[in-house]
C-alpha cells in the first residue's frame, strides 16, 4: 500500500525552541523504513519546507496517511491538517501518532482521524498497513486508539518491543530533499542520530519516562557508530573521527540524561587497539593484542575504525541486523 507520511508546519514555531532548532522528523524516517520492510510503498513531506499538502497528496496517492504530532501546541494544526486530508482524499485511512498524541491522545479523539498510534511506530504502523492491505480486523492491531461506532477504545498494548539494534536505520533518503533547512543553531545541515529511548529518570515535570512505561532501552554502541558511518558520504566524518574526543564528549553529554558520560566515552574511547603507539611506550594496563610482537598500541576509536576499514582486535565487527 502507498503511505504518506506528512511532519506538519506547527505553525508556532517562533515560540519556545522552534526558532533554534529545526530538525528532521526522525520518528517518520524510522516509520517508513520499517514499512519499506513489508513491501509497502513510503513517502515523506516536511510541511514545514514545502507547503503544498495537495501537491504531495496527489503525488503520493496514498491509501493511508501518517501524521506526526509532537508536542501539545501541535493537536490544533494536526487537526486542520487531517481534515485537508480528507477532503483531498475522503477514502484514505488517516492516523497520527508522536511523542504528544500518545502521551494525551483526546484532544484528538475526533471525527477528522480513524486511529492513534500510542507505542513505537515501526512496530504499531506497519502492522496496521498489513491488516488494512489483508482486510483483516484492525482491533487485533496492538497499541492504536481506534475510532467506531460507539466511540474510541483502545487495542492491546504491544506484547514486546524490537531491540533498537534490530530496528532498521531511518529512511534518510526520503528527507534529502529538505535536508539544507534542517539547523540546530548555526549548524546547518545537520542529521539526527538515536542512542536510547525513554528515560532512566522519573523527573515529576516530563512525560518521557511515563510513555514509555517507566523503561530505557538503549543501541549498542556498534549500532550507533554504524548509523553514523551510513552519512559517510554526506557528512565529514573524518574529520569528526579526528577531533571527536573533544566534539562528541562536549555535545553528547549535553544533549539530555540518556546519553551518559560513560556511553559517550565508550563511543570514541572504546578499549580496542591494533594501531602502534606513537612513542613506542605501551600505555599502563592495556592489552596487547594477541600474536602482535610490535610492543606498544594505541587507543583506537570505534568511529574512526569503521571509517577507515580497521575492525576492533580480538572482536567480532559489529554487523548491523535487519528489522524484524
Amino acid at each position: 500500500m502507498n503511505v504518506l507520511l506528512i511532519r506538519p508546519d506547527p505553525g508556532n514555531e517562533r515560540f519556545g525552541l522552534g526558532p533554534f532548532f529545526r530538525v528532521e522528523p526522525l520518528g517518520l524516517e524510522y516509520v517508513a523504513a520499517a514499512l519499506s520492510a513489508r513491501g509497502h510503498e513510503a513517502s515523506i513531506a516536511d510541511l514545514r519546507f514545502s507547503p503544498g499538502l495537495a501537491r504531495a497528496v496527489r503525488r503520493a496517492r496514498p491509501a493511508v496517511v501518517g501524521i506526526s504530532c509532537m508536542h501539545a501546541l501541535e493537536y490544533d494544526r494536526v487537526l486542520e491538517t487531517a481534515r485537508e486530508v480528507r477532503r483531498l482524499l475522503p477514502e484514505a485511512f488517516i492516523l497520527v501518532g508522536g511523542h504528544a498524541a500518545a502521551a494525551f491522545s483526546e484532544p484528538l479523539e475526533t471525527d477528522d482521524l480513524d486511529a492513534i498510534c500510542v507505542d513505537d511506530g515501526e512496530e504499531v504502523v506497519p502492522a496496521l498497513v498489513d491488516a488494512l492491505s489483508r482486510r483483516r480486523p484492525l482491533a487485533e492491531v496492538p497499541a492504536l486508539r481506534l475510532r467506531g461506532k460507539d466511540g474510541w477504545t483502545s487495542t492491546l498494548p504491544l506484547a514486546e518491543r524490537t531491540a533498537l539494534d534490530r530496528v532498521a536505520l531511518p529512511a534518510r533518503k526520503l528527507v534529502e530533499r529538505y535536508r539544507n533547512g534542517y539547523h540546530c543553531l548555526l549548524f546547518k545541515p545537520v542529521w539526527l542520530v538515536e542512542t536510547a529511548r525513554g528515560c532512566p529518570f522519573r523527573c515529576n515535570f516530563c512525560s518521557v519516562w511515563q510513555l514509555y512505561g517507566r523503561s530505557f532501552r538503549e543501541r549498542s554502541i556498534g549500532a550507533v557508530v554504524d548509523d553514523l558511518v551510513s552519512l559517510r558520504a554526506k557528512v565529514r566524518l573524518q574529520t569528526l573521527a579526528e577531533r571527536q574526543a573533544g566534539v562528541i564528549r562536549r555535545h553528547m553529554n549535553a544533549h539530555g540524561p540518556t546519553l551518559t558520560a560513560a556511553r559517550a566515552l565508550e563511543l570514541v574511547e572504546p578499549p580496542v587497539f591494533d594501531e602502534p603507539g606513537r612513542n613506542g611506550q605501551r600505555r599502563p594496563g592495556l592489552a596487547e593484542p594477541e600474536g602482535d610482537a610490535s610492543g606498544a598500541h594505541r587507543r583506537v576509536p570505534l568511529l574512526a575504525q569503521r571509517l577507515h576499514g580497521q575492525r576492533p582486535v580480538g572482536q567480532q565487527a559489529h554487523e548491523q541486523p535487519t528489522f524484524a
